[in-house]
């Protein structure tokens, strides 16, 4: 489970900011008597935190980042996408996969707005949770090398971090200096002096599957990459199990099946067939049943737009909450909020969440804010600072009563995360002025 994630210097980010999955202390501030909204909710009644044994806190399974257009909400998902595809595919994988329009931020950028920023590497640091110890991944990288790369944990009974290896580049000797733990011993340390400038040992170890970090590769594998709603992922995994009977891919697809059914779209069966040994040569088709009770077909590609992400995130929320994993959507395009709240609570149930998944996304929908959806260790914003650069805070940040309607407050700016527009006078007279020019 992650644990949090922080980005120094990536794109709009400049100033290390921190997206934490930790929950707060439960708050005891109760509703107010005199308050007319009635059946509010405390936090964790809303969701329960996962409690992580041998450790004073609980994890969150849902967190929902809001913020004005160009504020850089969009720029955390991205970073940690990003990093995450680099462990588990590489640097020079990923580099190529970012030339894909959805994951065209799969590259390096750096924080552009000043000439010291721009020359500065990109700093990562993920931590997460596995058999209720805590693993720490460092990552420092520049353009040109892994400047640092560490990884250790922490166990659950000492509270004592323990090293895996760690790396450091040296200028005076252009070379790397390792340093690995006792934990860490095996033939996997051999490959140390080998290993390029521009790779990274986490992924090296990815492909050897070594027995200490097994439970993060296994994590990473069953991921959904990207943060976008589209068939791209979900056509290379049709791709690679075209051929097979594989029952978990069958199961998945008849259990997204199930959920896209609920929300009324029609749809009685998908259907994927190979039309010629091309493995790149197939069909996914929609099947919808008519009045009479016949079967009509037609490509998936011509129902709505709603549907087709609907089917792509069904089908990547049920990979997620079978194995225990991490699903990252940017925005939810086309798709009702009431759609999007039932997605959530399928993430905050335990019932329909048994094994602790998890759901990080960016909206700009406030209603979704609205009381006994979200807690309010789970609201995070972004904001512009006057230099221009992404500040990410949680709501938790500012003491708002249990009853406040939160969705008002946000648009009336009381938490800022919110566009600063002119006013409809200001609009005026700008359009009378651009029409006395012309």
């Amino acid at each position: 489970m992650l644990v949090d994630f922080t980005v120094e210097n990536y794109r709009s980010i400049k100033e290390p900011v921190t997206l934490s999955a930790v929950a707060q202390k439960q708050s005891t501030r109760k509703t107010s008597a005199t308050s007319k909204r009635k059946g509010i909710k405390l936090d964790h009644e809303i969701a329960p935190g996962y409690h992580v044994e041998g450790w004073d806190m609980e994890i969150l399974p849902v967190l929902a980042i809001f913020g004005a257009n160009a504020s850089g909400k969009s720029n955390i998902i991205q970073a940690l996408d990003y990093l995450l595809l680099m462990m588990q595919r590489g640097i020079k994988e990923t580099q190529t996969i970012g030339v894909n329009k959805a994951f065209k931020y799969a590259k390096l950028d750096s924080f552009k707005l000043d000439n010291i920023s721009a020359k500065k590497p990109t700093k990562f640091e993920l931590r997460i949770l596995f058999n209720n110890n805590i693993y720490t991944y460092l990552l420092e990288i520049n353009q040109h090398r892994v400047l640092l790369e560490n990884l250790d944990y922490t166990l659950n009974t000492t509270k004592r971090t323990r090293r895996l290896f760690h790396r450091q580049w040296d200028d005076n000797t252009n070379k790397f200096i390792w340093k690995t733990g006792d934990d860490f011993a095996g033939p996997h340390n051999q490959l140390q002096q080998s290993i390029k400038e521009d790779e990274l040992f986490i992924h090296i170890l990815f492909k050897l599957e070594v027995n200490i970090i097994k439970p993060l590769f296994d994590w990473l594998r069953g991921r959904w990459p990207g943060i976008n709603l589209g068939s791209e992922e979900f056509e290379l995994r049709v791709i690679k199990n075209i051929h097979s009977k594989d029952s978990f891919f069958q199961e998945t697809i008849q259990t997204a099946l199930k959920i896209v059914q609920e929300f009324d779209t029609g749809l009685s069966k998908i259907e994927i067939k190979q039309k010629s040994d091309d493995l790149l040569n197939y069909n996914i088709y929609a099947v919808h049943n008519t009045i009479e009770g016949n079967e009509i077909h037609w490509l998936l590609d011509e129902e709505s737009l709603g549907t087709q992400r609907l089917f792509s995130l069904a089908f990547r929320i049920v990979t997620t909450l079978t194995t225990d994993s991490l699903t990252i959507v940017d925005e939810f395009p086309n798709l009702h909020p009431n759609i999007v709240r039932k997605i959530v609570k399928m993430f905050q149930n335990p019932k329909t969440n048994p094994k602790n998944a998890q759901l990080i996304f960016t909206s700009h929908d406030n209603t979704l804010q609205r009381n006994n959806l979200l807690r309010r260790d789970q609201i995070w914003f972004t904001q512009k600072r006057p230099d221009h650069s992404t500040e990410l805070y949680p709501l938790t940040d500012f003491h708002v009563r249990n009853d406040l309607a939160i969705d008002k407050a946000y648009l009336d700016g009381r938490f800022g995360a919110v566009p600063f527009l002119p006013s409809d006078e200001e609009m005026i007279l700008q359009g009378d002025e651009e029409c006395q020019e012309s």
